[in-house]
């Protein structure tokens, strides 16, 4: 019986020492919430930028003229004191400049085992031009009739009611665009894209997807007109629209035209199945 105890007295004092060695990591135990309300005026036609490492970004367009954020500030350290003095350090602006108006982001410097996100929610005129990044967050854009540059390193993108151009890009995270009536550029290196047009989208646009590794499903404007190029390298090619093909028939590449081939459609697939609405 004494040798068992005298064991774990051993086993746990040797614990006590790993975790307190320099290079050993603890997991945060508090955590501290705050949220910062900002508003500043943006006309319609201009352009915003934001961009977030560890965070999401939502936009919704409105029928107003500033532009409303809520930030919301997520602090963990071992400490809820900890916690709250490092999301009392972090700093969010809405800076114009020129057409354009940009939220400036400033962060305090981290020690080992604290971590700061910074996640915002925004309201803004339905004609904005948007720059959005994210490194580490979802990306979501509703209702915006402007162009559109999103990126996101690792998170979903997704759309919805978008009738300008859109240019989206994610790394490692799936695409969902829906209600789209603009050309579209949409490519991920891991998960599945889905676009789907509006019924009352014009029938000539320009189309590009890309995936590394997942299906590509895409939903066509009515009376639709493009020259076609799809290809997978592991999957297979499905079309539920007419397509007068173009040289050789395969099975895992698709060359030809829709209607009068006047708009543009290119699709790639390395590892999975494309499918044409």
């Amino acid at each position: 019986m004494k040798t068992t105890h005298y064991k774990t007295l051993a086993i746990c004092i040797s614990l006590c020492l790993l975790l307190a060695l320099p290079g050993c990591e603890i997991e945060p135990r508090a955590k501290y919430t705050k949220t910062i309300r900002l508003t500043a005026p943006l006309a319609p036609g201009s352009a915003f930028a934001a961009e977030t490492h560890n965070g999401s970004i939502t936009v919704s367009g409105e029928d107003v003229a500033d532009c409303n954020l809520i930030a919301t500030i997520v602090a963990r350290a071992h400490t809820q004191q900890d916690a709250q003095m490092l999301a009392d350090q972090v700093e969010v602006k809405l800076e114009p400049y020129d057409n354009k108006l940009e939220t400036k982001i400033t962060k305090p410097t981290l020690k080992s085992n604290q971590s700061v996100s910074v996640s915002l929610n925004l309201k803004m005129p339905h004609k904005t031009d948007l720059h959005l990044k994210s490194h580490n967050g979802t990306i979501e854009i509703t209702a915006i009739a402007a162009k559109i540059d999103a990126t996101t390193y690792n998170g979903n993108i997704i759309g919805s009611a978008l009738t300008a151009q859109a240019k989206v890009q994610s790394h490692n995270g799936q695409i969902k665009l829906s209600e789209v009536s603009g050309d579209t550029y949409a490519e991920t290196y891991n998960g599945n894209v889905r676009v789907a047009y509006l019924k009352t989208a014009p029938p000539v646009c320009k189309i590009s997807i890309v995936t590394h590794n997942g299906a590509i499903i895409l939903t066509t404007p009515p009376e639709f007109s493009a020259a076609v190029k799809a290809s997978t390298h592991n999957g297979s090619i499905k079309t539920h629209l007419p397509i007068t093909i173009a040289g050789e028939i395969s099975k895992t590449e698709l060359v030809g035209t829709i209607g009068k081939g006047e708009g543009k459609l290119e699709l790639e697939t390395y590892n999975g199945q494309i499918t044409i609405r």
